[in-house]
């Protein structure tokens, strides 16, 4: 029997996720690292203190690996918990804390803000704020960890999207106010497979969290990925402008169809706003072979990823054209 394996039909353009366009440049991995475990996770440990300004620093094999240990961890500490998530966020949260038996509220991020919470033992705020690109100020965070610390409780800060927005993390005020940050080297890196994250949190969270995940989670090549990314400072700053240049781009393909009125949110990955047609224009891209995001819950927003190459572009701009 003879089987066509010719495409029939263009690959999908998939600009549903979250990663940059451009890519960290990496040396040829040496294959001495393979054997090199306990060098490299000492070498590790000291530039994570260095980079994050923050103690206790615990690298795990990506952002979702980090959830299903924290929510897993607070079941053994504190059995089921009322956790608080501020919406709009990703929702890996839901799932991976609701999977560990605790009790999952969803609450909008601004009366989170202005400390309009229900009775709770977690909150979980993203900085910024996906999709929407809110940034949420240190001060504000402060005051939030300092308050749920008093009450016995915790503040969990998604950082995952924060390096293209040059902010400070909130890492280096977790010894002063206490809160659990989590990072994730893909997004801003461009590095898709990495599947590498860090939490950073006090010592006797990181402590605990590196029994739930087992010393062997992290390997050699994931150290050494760590440490490239720790030390590319001057293409860290390439790389944030890079990233406000193709958003600006994108920005403009939409504006047109958008209109003056729509605001559009700028997240160094992707764009984002509200429009009543969001649904309905993200299944026409789809049939047009243009994957989309959109958050229905959260006012119909739509989010769209930055395209790689020219053609994405091109392509792009001829399905935004056609949308009615």
């Amino acid at each position: 029997m003879f089987i066509d394996t010719r495409v029939s039909q263009p690959a999908k353009l998939d600009l549903s996720g979250s990663v940059a366009p451009f890519e960290l440049p990496l040396a040829d991995m040496p294959a001495s690292v393979w054997a090199r475990p306990d060098v490299l996770r000492s070498c590790f440990h000291l530039e994570a203190a260095r980079y994050f300004e923050c103690e206790s620093v615990l690298a795990v094999t990506g952002i979702e690996s980090g959830i299903s240990a924290l929510a897993r961890l607070f079941q053994t500490w504190y059995g089921s918990m009322r956790v608080v998530l501020a919406e709009p966020s990703f929702d890996q949260w839901d799932k991976r804390f609701r999977r560990a038996n605790h009790v999952v509220l969803d609450w909008p991020v601004d009366l989170v803000l202005e400390g309009d919470i229900p009775e709770c033992d977690v909150v979980v705020l993203g900085r910024p704020v996906n999709p929407t690109c809110q940034m949420i100020g240190i001060k504000q965070v402060k005051l939030l960890a300092k308050r749920l610390r008093a009450q016995g409780g915790w503040l969990i800060l998604d950082e995952a999207y924060l390096d293209w927005t040059g902010e400070e993390s909130y890492a280096s005020f977790i010894e002063a106010e206490p809160a659990i940050v989590l990072r994730s080297v893909a997004p801003f890196t461009g590095l898709s497979g990495a599947n590498l994250a860090f939490v950073c949190g006090p010592k006797a969270v990181c402590t605990a969290l590196l029994n739930e995940v087992g010393t062997q989670a992290v390997s050699s090549p994931q150290w050494w990925l760590a440490l490239q990314y720790f030390k590319a400072d001057a293409w860290r700053e390439e790389q944030v402008d890079r990233l406000a240049q193709v958003c600006a781009r994108l920005e403009g393909l939409w504006r047109l169809k958008l209109g003056p009125d729509v605001s559009i949110h700028s997240g160094g990955y992707f764009i984002s706003f509200v429009h009543p047609n969001s649904e309905q224009w993200a299944m026409k891209l789809e049939h047009m072979g243009v994957l989309v995001r959109t958050y229905p819950a959260e006012q119909s927003i739509l989010r769209c990823g930055v395209p790689r190459v020219e053609l994405d572009w091109e392509r792009l701009a001829l399905a935004i054209n056609s949308l009615d």
